[in-house]
């Protein structure tokens, strides 16, 4: 019997549960480009294959899919993407593997540094708009070897004592008609 490829799932023909992605960036200077990106993981373990010896299943890694970005004002971006674009599929003979949406990322680039602001998908869709942190000295130096920066939280202590030198990301999630 014939399986499909869990490292490279096929997209599911007729998606409909369609979510929108708003990226509002505070940043000291203009993006070189702006996408999203959403991950998808394997749900269900039962559909892979179990090592007795360790007693773990075999899930199949994260699979990201990148989705446009459309400036909408000098600040904000807007996107969607569908929770349901990867096709479930019977990939070890041990049943149907369910994908779901797992996590969703604005990824802002600049001078080539990326600026990623993301979080799990439930997060968003429990709590609502997510904000991250980053220093404006990274978003400035030219010369940096760096390709991605790391982020803070609000409550960050460096984010707190010293808030001039840090610019916000938020991104926010929510379900949108089809």
């Amino acid at each position: 019997m014939n399986h499909g490829d869990p490292k490279n799932p096929k997209k599911n023909p007729h998606p409909v549960k369609r979510y929108e992605v708003t990226a509002t960036a505070e940043a000291p200077g203009p993006w070189d480009s702006v996408k999203g990106i959403v991950f998808f993981e394997v749900l269900n373990a039962a559909c892979t294959p179990e090592d007795k010896f360790l007693g773990v299943h075999a899930i199949p890694r994260d699979v990201p899919v990148d989705f446009k970005m459309i400036r909408i004002d000098e600040k904000t971006w807007k996107g969607y993407f569908y929770r349901d674009s990867m096709r479930d599929e019977d990939y070890y003979g041990l049943g149907i593997c369910h994908w779901e949406a797992s996590g969703v990322s604005a990824i802002f680039t600049a001078h080539g540094v990326t600026f990623a602001s993301g979080d799990a998908l439930d997060v968003f869709l429990r709590k609502g708009s997510q904000t991250s942190f980053f220093r404006k000295s990274f978003y400035e130096d030219r010369s940096s070897s760096l390709t991605s920066v790391p982020d803070f939280s609000a409550i960050n202590p460096q984010v707190v004592q010293h808030p001039n030198d840090f610019f916000p990301i938020s991104v926010n999630v929510k379900e949108a008609m089809p």
